[in-house]
């Protein structure tokens, strides 16, 4: 009986020895990886200051200065009725032959066309070559004294949109000159060039 009763006290005391005996396991704590943002410290807004990046300005390209073109130089202004001198001697003078006089002149270089430019010759030489050509008188201009041969220096005026041939060129101003005034006619003949002479017929 007391047998009995120490093995039934051994088998309740021999559990609580043992749980007394074991010491206790702590707890794993299972902790979550860190992420790479999460290690980042976190800034402090006290001594942290954000640098605010300002949108960039669009860059436009300079604009090139207008360019004007150049004025073109203005032809000068042709004369409405453009004036002109000369020198020549006298091939006929108004009257049963026409109301013109008829004057064979020296080179005009500067005689210019309706257009109001100098050409040039066959030779190459500019202006109007010495010829024999008929001349209006305007009001006022005498032709007393003079007679056919005589040389002269005239001032004449050209007026293009005359209706008649004898009042497109026209003396306004005459000068009788010396006898023995030389005149250049590059070559033409003169009115005042000895006239050849011819043998009289011998009779037959």
């Amino acid at each position: 009986m007391h047998a009995a009763l120490r093995l039934v006290a051994l088998m309740t005391i021999l559990p609580l020895v043992a749980s007394c005996g074991e010491q206790p396991q702590a707890k794993k704590q299972t902790q979550a990886p860190i992420s790479p943002i999460e290690a980042k410290p976190e800034a402090n807004p006290s001594t942290t200051t954000e640098t605010m990046t300002p949108p960039s300005a669009e860059v436009k390209p300079e604009a090139k200065p207008e360019t004007k073109p150049e004025p073109k130089p203005e032809a000068p202004a042709v004369p409405a009725n453009p004036t002109y001198s000369t020198r020549g001697e006298i091939v006929s003078l108004p009257g049963i032959e026409g109301d013109a006089l008829k004057l064979h002149h020296e080179r005009i270089p500067t005689f210019a066309n309706k257009d109001g430019k100098v050409g040039k010759d066959s030779q190459g030489k500019p202006g109007m070559k010495p010829m024999t050509m008929p001349f209006g008188k305007s009001p006022g201009v005498s032709y007393e004294g003079l007679k056919i041969g005589d040389k002269i220096a005239v001032v004449f005026e050209v007026n293009w949109a005359a209706e008649r041939p004898d009042q497109r060129i026209v003396i306004t101003k005459v000068e009788k000159l010396a006898a023995d005034t030389k005149l250049d006619f590059e070559g033409q003949p003169s009115i005042n060039d000895p006239k050849p002479t011819t043998p009289p017929k011998e009779p037959k």
